[in-house]
């Protein structure tokens, strides 16, 4: 496996700070089954976080079965996702998804994620 393609540690969220930053002041992304919260980051690598709630799903196979579908299309498309920490959250409809679907919706969130512009993220000109 080549390096470009692993899930390091440094690409993941893990302080609560990072999540809540990310829940505050990032861009919502709204899918059938999921939620992207996208802060723009620039000049940082692209970072992952899930915030997969008990109360949407409530199996923790079925959290977990989310959390892996999320973080290999992360791993897929971290190269073009850089300037960009994502937080995906889910919504009710995810705990009954079948798997094709849910895997369509995530790539649906990392697309559009990707399209944002990262260089500008409050909307104003760099000096």
């Amino acid at each position: 496996m080549t390096g470009s393609l692993r899930f390091p540690r440094s690409a993941r969220l893990l302080a609560k700070a990072d999540f809540d930053a990310a829940f505050a002041h990032g861009k919502r992304i709204g899918g059938a089954f999921l939620r992207a919260h996208v802060q723009l980051t620039p000049g940082l690598p692209a970072r992952l976080g899930c915030a997969l709630a008990k109360r949407s799903i409530p199996l923790a196979s079925d959290r977990n079965r989310v959390r892996r579908q999320i973080r290999e299309q992360f791993r897929l498309r971290r190269a073009q996702l850089d300037g960009r920490s994502i937080v995906f959250a889910a919504r009710n409809e995810a705990r009954s998804a079948p798997l094709p679907a849910l895997r369509s919706d995530i790539e649906r969130l990392f697309e559009r994620a990707a399209a944002l512009n990262p260089t500008h993220p409050n909307g104003t000109m760099a000096g």
